[in-house]
C-alpha cells in the first residue's frame, strides 16, 4: 500500500508541475490557423535610444523615425539602426509618429497628456489638440497613422480598445477593436488601403479595411511590440522592453 501511495503521489506531482507556465514559452503560438513571423533581421537599438515606442518611415529621407516614450527627442534613423540626427521637442512620453502625405510634418501622440500633437522636421511645434477617451491614464492615446487623403487614425490602447479618426482636429467616427487584448500601434496600407496593427498583449499583428474588420492576423515570437511600419516591401516592429528592431518581409 506504500509503494502504491508513494507512487500515486509522484503520478500527481507530475501533473501539477506540466500545468505550470513557463514565462519563456508563448502560448499564442498554440493557437490553430496562424502563422507565426520569423524577422530576417534583429537590430538592437538600446545603446542609443531607449525604449522605442514608435516607428514611421519618410519616403523623402529613405529613413525611419523613432519616437521613445522616455525621452522627448525625435530620432532619425538608417536601416541598420544608426542615427542619422536628434530632432529635440517639447513632448512628453510619445507613444506614436506619423508622416504627412508630403512628409514634411511630424505627428505624435502623448499618452500621459492624451494629446496629438504636429511638428515641423526642425522639432518646432505646430499645433496639438486633446483626445480624451481613455478611462485608464496608463493605457491611453498608444499609435497614429494618416491615410492617402490625410485624415488622422489615433488608437487608444485600452479601456476602450479603438481607433479614432480625424479631419484636422475634428473627430469623424471612432470603431471598437476587439479581436486582440490591446492595441499599440498603427500604420496605413497606402498599397490596398488597409491597415495593420501591433498588439503588445497579444503578440500579434492585424489588418484591417477601413470598416475595421480584420481581413488577416500574424502571429510574434513576443510581446511588448510597440510601433510597426512599412519601408521598400519590409515591415519593421520596434520592441520596447529590450530596445530591439525587428524586420520581416512584408507579410
Amino acid at each position: 500500500m506504500k509503494l502504491f501511495e508513494l507512487i500515486f503521489s509522484v503520478m500527481i506531482l507530475s501533473l501539477v508541475g506540466c500545468k505550470r507556465d513557463d514565462p519563456s514559452v508563448n502560448s499564442n503560438n498554440n493557437l490553430p490557423g496562424l502563422t507565426t513571423l520569423t524577422p530576417i533581421e534583429v537590430i538592437n537599438l538600446g545603446l542609443n535610444i531607449v525604449e522605442p515606442s514608435g516607428i514611421a518611415y519618410n519616403k523623402n529621407t529613405n529613413s525611419l523615425f523613432v519616437v521613445s516614450d522616455e525621452r522627448t527627442d525625435i530620432y532619425e534613423i538608417d536601416f541598420t539602426g544608426r542615427i542619422i540626427r536628434t530632432i529635440p521637442t517639447d513632448g512628453d512620453d510619445f507613444e506614436g509618429i506619423a508622416f504627412t502625405k508630403n512628409f514634411d510634418t511630424i505627428y505624435v501622440v502623448e499618452e500621459t497628456r492624451q494629446l496629438v500633437t504636429s511638428y515641423l522636421l526642425t522639432g518646432q511645434k505646430i499645433n496639438s489638440f486633446s483626445v480624451n477617451v481613455a478611462t485608464n491614464p496608463t493605457k491611453a492615446l498608444e499609435g497614429i497613422t494618416i491615410d492617402k487623403n490625410g485624415l488622422l487614425f489615433v488608437l487608444n490602447e485600452k479601456d476602450p480598445k479603438m481607433i479614432l479618426e480625424f479631419k484636422g482636429t475634428t473627430e469623424v467616427s471612432r470603431k471598437l477593436i476587439n479581436e486582440t487584448k490591446d492595441i499599440s500601434d498603427i500604420c496605413y496600407d497606402e498599397t490596398d488601403d488597409s491597415f495593420w496593427i501591433v498588439s503588445d498583449e497579444s503578440s500579434k499583428v492585424i489588418k484591417t479595411n477601413r470598416a475595421g474588420q480584420v481581413l488577416k492576423e500574424w502571429l510574434l515570437t513576443y510581446d511588448k511590440g510597440e510601433g510597426i511600419t512599412f519601408a521598400n516591401n519590409k515591415m519593421y516592429i520596434v520592441r520596447d522592453s529590450d530596445a530591439k528592431m525587428y524586420v520581416y518581409n512584408k507579410p
